[in-house]
């Protein structure tokens, strides 16, 4: 096996861009207009294998045979080897192309030539988000065609910009459908996942996904006509993929008030990918009692610099070092919390990335963390309205427009009571209160709500922004 195969961040220049990379900003754009493609098509699609696929084929392959080998037949050292290579490639790259980077290793007396070893890669200073946030998009960015701007916030309910690289797409489906595996998952399957989109019907088809999408806009009655009016050889749902605390409300309200179309979502069903948010324990039960099938979750991020998942059991997270290098760091005040670095983004490179989650590590071996349990990690909150329904304030932040962001920083809810609501928004820059309410066009829920702009957002103790707070 050849180098360049194991470590394929080697094989390429960063200013490069490759036949396979310019397809990709096609599949950007498909990524976001999936559902206007017809049914037939995707499920025509559905069939061609991904190492095959134009934009990302070889990319998927070769993460593949690098994630097998690493975990099946590397040696201690030349995994150590496979890490330090690929971090200090990504380190060698920022430092000269992006400003950020070189700015920030100088003040901090970081010298990437210094970088000898697996265990010198402890000298390279962390960054944490929000001295990215600080940071003008550009001024910690490479200007590298095929960049695709990229947000997230919508766990932590303050949005952050940055690019995603092309070469991500085939490694992150090379190791997703590795995890996916596991449950018996062939990507010809029928997969059913949740959004919030007011301007969708309540059920439609995402070919590029190959899955049934639920609009939880709409109620949960409407969503279970509109199920059971789809010609049954057309709704064999094969997995449930998505987030656990939506697909258990829409479950228990199965169990009470719609058992028929509970049995015939099951009829086909293999399991359930517990996606985008931890799975507390009341959510996991509520999804493995109603459907007596098995789970899996996965640990990660948007910004794509690390990627765990239960591989032996549930809520202990393996990292996949084929994927971005995890390691567990102990801050000053004795929290520990997870730290990654993105071998595959170029364009916003994300290098010893503090994420913020409470971790407990597992087991460590010679430097290299191999499982954790989250202690402080993400969790959802919902908010209640006037008829009982809850909604999730992540699906709340995730819905809003890319306008909406250019307004507000940050996003924080407050409930005192079934009903209403307080918003309170960390401006971007001077709004009013009536801007702020025609921005975020909640009229959807029935809700009394309120906005409130602060200066800077509500944080826990250990400086974490809040998604719902209390103020009493």
């Amino acid at each position: 096996m050849q180098i360049c195969f194991r470590t394929p961040a080697s094989c390429f220049n960063a200013k490069q861009l490759t036949n396979d990379e310019k397809m990709t900003s096609l599949i950007y754009y498909l990524k976001k207009n999936a559902y206007r493609t017809p049914r037939f098509l995707g499920n025509a699609v559905a069939h061609v294998p991904y190492s095959l696929r134009l934009g990302f084929g070889s990319d998927y392959r070769n993460a593949r045979a690098t994630r097998r080998w690493l975990e099946e037949e590397a040696t201690l050292e030349e995994e150590r080897s496979y890490i330090f290579e690929n971090v200090s490639r990504i380190v060698r790259h920022a430092s000269a192309n992006v400003p950020f980077y070189a700015q920030f290793y100088a003040e901090n007396g970081f010298n990437p030539n210094s970088l000898r070893s697996f265990e010198d890669l402890t000298k390279i200073p962390i960054v944490t988000q929000s001295l990215l946030q600080t940071t003008e998009l550009e001024h910690r960015s490479f200007r590298r065609q095929g960049r695709t701007p990229t947000y997230t916030g919508g766990s932590t309910g303050e949005p952050f910009k940055f690019y995603s690289d092309s070469r991500q797409i085939g490694v992150e489906w090379a190791h997703i459908h590795h995890i996916w595996e596991s449950l018996g998952y062939r990507q010809s399957d029928l997969l059913l996942s949740v959004a919030l989109d007011e301007t969708r019907p309540p059920i439609y088809y995402d070919a590029l996904r190959h899955s049934l999408v639920l609009n939880i806009h709409y109620s949960f009655d409407t969503l279970i006509q509109t199920f059971m009016k789809i010609p049954r050889r057309a709704r064999r749902i094969r997995f449930f993929r998505g987030y656990p605390s939506s697909f258990a409300e829409f479950l228990s309200y199965c169990e009470e008030k719609a058992p028929l179309a509970l049995s015939e979502l099951l009829e086909t069903l293999k399991g359930s990918f517990l996606a985008s948010e931890f799975p507390t324990p009341s959510f996991r039960k509520t999804i493995e009692q109603a459907t007596c099938r098995p789970t899996i979750s996965w640990y990660g991020h948007s910004e794509r610099a690390i990627l765990a998942w239960e591989k032996t059991r549930s809520w202990l997270y393996e990292p996949m070092h084929s994927y971005g290098y995890c390691e567990a760091v102990r801050l000053p005040d004795g929290f520990v919390t997870l730290v990654g670095t993105s071998y595959w983004n170029f364009a916003s490179p994300f290098i010893r990335y503090q994420v913020d989650d409470g971790i407990l590590p597992i087991d460590e071996n010679d430097g290299i963390l191999r499982s954790f349990e989250i202690q402080d990690g993400r969790r959802t909150d919902f908010i209640i309205d006037k008829n009982g329904a809850r909604f999730s304030i992540t699906h709340l932040n995730l819905s809003c427009q890319e306008s909406t962001w250019a307004l507000a920083r940050c996003v924080q809810v407050e409930q005192k009571k079934p009903g209403t609501a307080i918003f309170w928004v960390t401006p971007r820059r001077t709004v009013t209160v009536e801007e702020l309410k025609s921005a975020f066009n909640f009229d959807r829920l029935n809700l009394e709500c309120e906005f409130r702009i602060v200066e800077k957002p509500f944080v826990s103790a250990r400086g974490k922004v809040l998604l719902k707070v209390s103020t009493e």
